[in-house]
């Protein structure tokens, strides 16, 4: 028989269900046989309060079932008296609802010296200090058999009695969440490939699926109040989900919910919102997804493009011959220009001569006004128009841009010139332009 630990499941707003763990464990005394070789046997029992016997981390109705295997091993932390140490204990029997595990320690070891438990041995950090649960949840395949689960407790090491004293419980460090993956539309999708973001950018984990799957089992730390994005790649396509964590999440449950991923095509609505194309209150369509999409920090999930063109032709700069921006790109460099936003705000501040198509893209939508969550309107650099002119599955017939015209990027190319590329049938053509010229715009947000 196994030991089992339950996650059971409870209600959570933002369609989210939680549950609650179930696992106040005690070590129990157990005398043991010592090595001669310098080393004591430490041994204690582990009782679990469920005595179900379902296989690790499985899932029974709408709870997860988490057990004890005799495989499992435990990192057992401590200072040795000169630098923080570990020992490794390891299952030796599974008895109904208690689990003994053995584990040596230095003969020299000070009796009652305090420990850490960390649960799987595996997630203890290199320096044998606590539990490193990034490192632990940064790789997984979206099963719930390999879904990590660690856990901590603390206790103090009774050298003379051969056991573990004062040990609490054994406490979850991460929650396990069942996400489930459709488009806009609500058909189902399958990822080959799933990550779980902040709202910084820093990816907290990264799923791999053996085979394209549309439901997956993520293990994932406390998430706090805040955006959180996830992005997936479903046949070979970029898509996207942003969610607001309004209450955080806890450790030890299990959640469940549906993820409404957008992709190239889709739109953002005036709230910041992701639908389908033809939604009310429309803003902009998605031209490009990825974390290269701008240099600035904020905004690096991806790029919409205006609806429409600004009003008018526009010249670039009210003045020739004049050097604007910080760095001027040449033929060859143009396209590694990814800051349409820092160019647009110099552009729009610079003072002595005016910059009517920067001026325009940022004043588009009556006089600015942008979605919450995105960057302001800003002119595109060449870099920024390359990537959505290449974008996967849109293309330049579906940008709704004008046919045999030319559109200017905010990236310079000489003192009198900046970059534009001609949009002739579903080519583009890139040249720089002297900067007097008019020109259309279309403005761009970044997400």
């Amino acid at each position: 028989m196994k030991a089992t630990k339950i996650f059971m499941m409870a209600a959570l707003a933002l369609t989210f269900a939680a549950c609650s763990n179930n696992d106040d464990n005690d070590f129990a005394q157990q005398p043991a046989e010592q090595p001669a070789n310098g080393e004591i046997t430490i041994t204690a029992t582990l009782d679990a309060n469920d005595g179900a016997s379902t296989r690790a981390l499985s899932i029974d109705g709408s709870n997860i079932a988490s057990t004890w295997k005799t495989t499992d091993e435990f990192a057992i932390l401590y200072n040795n008296g000169t630098e923080n140490t570990k020992s490794i204990a390891t299952v030796d029997k599974i008895d109904g609802t208690t689990v003994t595990i053995t584990f040596t320690i230095p003969a020299s070891l000070a009796s009652n010296t305090p420990c850490t438990i960390v649960y799987p041995a595996s997630a203890a950090k290199a320096d044998n200090t606590g539990a490193d649960v990034a490192t632990a949840l940064a790789t997984q395949d979206g099963t719930i058999g390999n879904c990590p689960e660690v856990r901590v407790g603390t206790a103090t090491i009774d050298k003379d009695n051969h056991s573990l004293n004062s040990v609490t419980k054994l406490d979850a460090q991460n929650a396990i969440f069942k996400f489930t993956l459709q488009d806009l539309s609500a058909a189902a999708k399958s990822a080959t490939e799933f990550k779980v973001s902040d709202g910084s950018g820093n990816v907290i984990t990264t799923v791999t699926p053996t085979s394209a799957s549309g439901e997956l089992y993520v293990a994932l730390p406390v998430m706090t109040v805040g955006t959180y994005w996830f992005n997936a790649t479903i046949a070979a396509k970029p898509y996207i989900a942003k969610a607001t964590i309004a209450v955080a999440t806890v450790a030890g449950k299990y959640y469940q919910t549906t993820v409404k991923m957008a992709t190239i095509g889709d739109v953002i609505l005036s709230d910041g919102k992701f639908a389908v194309a033809g939604t009310a209150d429309q803003l902009a369509k998605i031209a490009y997804l990825g974390n290269d999409a701008e240099t600035s920090t904020t905004y690096n999930h991806g790029l919409a493009l205006a609806l429409a063109d600004v009003s008018g032709t526009k010249t670039w700069c009210s003045q020739n011959n004049k050097t604007c921006l910080v760095t001027q790109y040449n033929t060859s460099t143009k396209f590694n220009d990814l800051a349409g936003i820092a160019n647009t705000d110099a552009l729009v501040r610079l003072s002595g001569h005016t910059h009517a198509a920067a001026i325009a893209a940022r004043d588009y939508n009556n006089y600015g006004i942008h979605p919450t969550g995105t960057s302001a309107w800003f002119l595109p650099s060449a870099g920024q128009w390359n990537k959505m002119i290449g974008a996967t599955g849109l293309g330049l017939n579906n940008l709704g841009l004008q046919k045999s015209a030319k559109y200017w990027s905010s990236t310079e190319s000489l003192a009198g010139f900046a970059w534009n590329f001609y949009y002739y049938s579903s080519n583009d053509y890139w040249s720089d332009e002297g900067k007097s010229s008019d020109i259309r715009v279309r403005a761009c947000l970044a997400f």
